[in-house]
């Protein structure tokens, strides 16, 4: 056995002194700082920031820290807000009465002109008709009248045959008239002018025809039964309310129309029955005021019941 003399430590390539043991885990070695013990799995934890990054460093751009909220489209209100000084307008499928018979009075003010001198035309263009159908109907009942057998018989139907096809006239005529002015109050919502002549236009003619013909048959059948007939007649007119617009808006045909009206009756009743209400108090409104009135309430009617429909079905309503 060597010994070391004079206290001179021994060198590590000695190979008579035995290497010092291990450092126990997470003691420090020749200075150096100790290591933190390895995460689960065997790798050691990320550092301070993200993972993988240098100390301190900022969120990635996919990080949900620090990130905005959804950006408004530039010069788009957030939802459920109006721009500044516009009136409220309430979302599609909302009918504001209020504000409905305030845009109906204010349209029908900007062309009274055209409504007043169209409603007029067909005023007189109703009245010859009637004038000479009830003089058929007269004189077909007078011819009647003193007869008996197989004569008189005959005689009293066609009398019944011509008395059913001048109620037939009357609810073509009153059909037309009545989309003449829907076609005139669509015409103003799309904010495009309005003149006479567009009241007399003839698109859409045959599928009015095919309306007024089964309106004038339900109008028939209710006429033979009294007091229910007439208010069974009123719950369908309540029911096709939007009929003569869907057909003059979508093209679409009587029976599709009809469908499209009830539908959106039934989509809120409540609201449905409160402009059918309005606009049938405005015409009667009219008609009592010397039936000169009408030509005022029937614009205006048709105005709102436009305006009614294109809420429900979120189109276009001119400011």
């Amino acid at each position: 056995m060597t010994e070391n003399p004079g206290g001179t430590p021994p060198s590590d390539d000695d190979p008579s002194v035995p290497p010092p043991p291990p450092p126990a885990y997470g003691q420090p070695t020749g200075g150096v700082p100790p290591t933190p013990p390895p995460a689960e799995g065997g790798y050691p934890p990320p550092a301070y920031g993200t993972p993988g990054g240098p100390p301190g460093a900022y969120p990635p751009p996919g990080s949900p820290y620090g990130q905005p909220g959804p950006q408004q489209p530039y010069g788009q209100q957030p939802y459920g807000q109006q721009p500044y000084g516009q009136p409220y307008v309430p979302p599609p499928g909302q009918v504001d009465i209020g504000a409905g018979f305030s845009w109906a009075f204010s349209k029908f003010g900007q062309n009274w002109a055209a409504f007043v001198l169209g409603g007029l035309a067909w005023f007189v263009v109703i009245a010859v008709v009637a004038v000479i159908g009830l003089g058929l109907v007269g004189g077909a009942a007078a011819l009647t009248g003193g007869r008996d057998g197989v004569a008189g018989a005959a005689a009293g139907v066609g009398a019944s045959i011509g008395i059913a096809i001048f109620v037939a006239l009357m609810v073509l005529l009153l059909v037309l008239f009545s989309a003449a002015f829907i076609k005139a109050a669509l015409r103003v919502a799309d904010g495009r002018a309005l003149s006479v002549g567009d009241l007399f236009d003839t698109s859409y003619a045959g599928q009015l025809v095919v309306l007024a013909l089964i309106l004038g048959a339900v109008g028939l059948v209710a006429s033979f039964i009294p007091i229910i007939g007439q208010l069974a007649f009123v719950v369908v007119g309540f029911f096709v309310f939007y009929a003569v617009v869907a057909i003059v808006e979508r093209g679409q045909s009587a029976v599709e129309a009809i469908r499209t009206s009830v539908a959106l009756q039934t989509r809120d009743l409540g609201t449905g029955v409160l402009v059918y209400l309005v606009v049938a108090v405005v015409s009667w409104i009219g008609t009592a005021v010397c039936g000169i009135g009408v030509l005022v309430s029937l614009p205006v009617g048709a105005l709102l019941t436009v305006y009614a429909y294109r809420r429900l079905t979120g189109g276009q309503i001119a400011a």
